[in-house]
Order: C-alpha cells, then structure tokens, then sequence
C-alpha cells in the first residue's frame, strides 16, 4: 500500500489538511477579500470626495462672514469718526502687515454736504425715507454675551449670511413702533441662547445710540408674524410710566439653538427702549 506524506501545518506536528483549505478554497477566499477591500476602498474614495467639498464651503462661510464683520466694524468706527468713505483697501492697509510695506494712508474727514429740507405741508411730520436694501443701519452689541454684529437693510438669504438684517417692514431704531432685526441661530445670533430678562442691548447708529433693556422670550412657529406688529403682539405689557413703551426692539432667530437642518421654530426676544434717566440707572446697576 503507497503511503503519500502531506506536509504538516505550521504550529503542528499533525499531518492533515482541514476542511476548506484546499488550494482552489484558498484561491476563492483571496478574491472575495480582494473584492471586499476594492469596495471599502471605493466608499472611502466617494466619503472623502464628499467631504472635503464641505469642510471647505464650511470654512469659506465661516471666513465670508468673520472678515466681512471686522471690516464692516471698522468701516463703521471710521465713519462714526467723521472720515470720508474708506475702501477695503484702507482696512487692509491698517490692519494687516500690508501697511508697513505700502504704508498707512490716514483717511480724511468728510465734509458733509448740505441736504436741503424736505417740503412738507404746515402742521405735518416730514415721512422718514426708508434706508435703500443693503444699507449699513448700525451695529448691535450685547455685552454680557460678547455679541456684536453690524445691522443692515433686508433679510434675504444673502444679506442674513454675513449680518444682521433689518425687517423692512419694520420701524427703524429709536422711532415709535417696532424695531425688528434678524440672524441666523449658528452664527451672529447664536449667543441669544443666554439672553436673559434685564440684559441691556445697545444699538449704535451714525448719529445716535439706543439702549433698550430685555423684557421677554419666547418661542413662536414661523407662521406667527404677530411679533412683527407695531406692538410687538403684545408680548411687552404696555406701560404707562413712560413715553418710550410703543418703542420696540424684537430680535428673531431660529430655534432650537442646536438643531439640525432647517430649525421648525423662531425664537424672540424683545426688549424695550429706554428714557435717558432709566439708561443711566440701568448701566449704573449692570
């Protein structure tokens, strides 16, 4: 009788061969891992694709809106200050190692052209022209919250991508009726998640500064439009101690603070425009 020696297995003193370790078993095993890794290597491939797009949208957004805020902030002091109409040149020049190589230009102060008075009727009010779309109004600052952002005409899409906007609809900052600004909740509006009743928000325009103190919060459906009223809907309790109560600042944003994609909800915030005598108080106890 032949006797055929089959090699021993490595870590075995045995000679055997176990079930499905055959040469063509072997074979078949290989090109199925091959498969399974060519495949894993694909949806690697087509996620990075993806992805990089997105951390690099994310970045340019979050870029767009940082250095379009410090530019507009300073423009906006620069203006405050008297100076004629600056450039994104100048900024660069003044706040980048750019100016020591082609120098620091000083801005020169403007003269302000006389704008002739409009023509009314006796015994009326001159009606306020609205700001034109896109105009700079100012700049809003709380804080307790570190939140400043500069406030401009319109709340389209693109306008709410870098700023603040100014419902249209609504009175301006200081005037009677109701002063109605919005942003998005995951950028400038995002600190309002710790807004809280008597913090202090400051409105700083061209020519004058408005100080309005928070008196309510509240979450709305977006159906609900009511806040936008001259009244604000009723969320402020009318006062009778003082002539500033139909004077109104509501701040809109999306809620939850935390949500992903488009957020079901609004959140508000209203506060109240404050007398010279109750300002002072007001800052004095903050």
């Amino acid at each position: 009788m032949t006797h055929v020696n089959v090699p021993p297995q490595s870590g075995s003193g045995r000679y055997y061969v176990r079930p499905g370790e055959h040469s063509h078993n072997a074979g078949r095993r290989t090109a199925e891992q091959n498969r399974n890794r060519s495949a894993l290597r694909i949806f690697r491939l087509i996620l990075l694709m993806i992805g990089i797009p997105c951390v690099l949208y994310f970045c340019y957004t979050l870029g767009d809106q940082y250095v379009y805020q410090a530019y507009e902030n300073w423009a906006f002091d620069q203006q405050i200050a008297g100076h004629r109409s600056v450039t994104f040149a100048d900024y660069i020049r003044e706040k980048t190692p750019v100016g020591l190589v082609l120098g620091k230009t000083a801005p020169e102060t403007a003269v302000r052209p006389a704008v002739p008075a409009a023509k009314t009727e006796p015994g009326t009010r001159p009606t306020p022209v609205p700001p034109a779309e896109g105009a700079l109004l100012g700049r809003i600052e709380v804080k307790r919250l570190n939140l400043s952002a500069m406030v401009r005409q319109g709340v389209d899409a693109k306008m709410l991508s870098v700023a603040v906007g100014h419902v249209p609809s609504t009175a301006l900052a200081g005037q009677i009726g109701n002063f109605a600004i919005a942003a998005h909740r995951d950028t400038l509006f995002r600190g309002l998640k710790d807004i809280r009743k008597g913090d202090l928000v400051t409105f700083q325009a061209p020519g004058e500064t408005y100080t309005y103190q928070v008196l309510a919060t509240k979450i709305v459906k977006p159906s609900d439009v009511s806040v936008l009223r001259a009244d604000g809907g009723g969320l402020i309790p009318a006062s009778s101690a003082s002539g500033d109560q139909n004077r109104i600042l509501t701040m809109i944003t999306c809620y939850p603070f935390y949500y992903v994609g488009a957020a079901p909800k609004r959140f508000i915030v209203q506060a109240r425009l404050l007398s010279d005598q109750a300002r002072s108080a007001a800052h004095h106890a903050s």
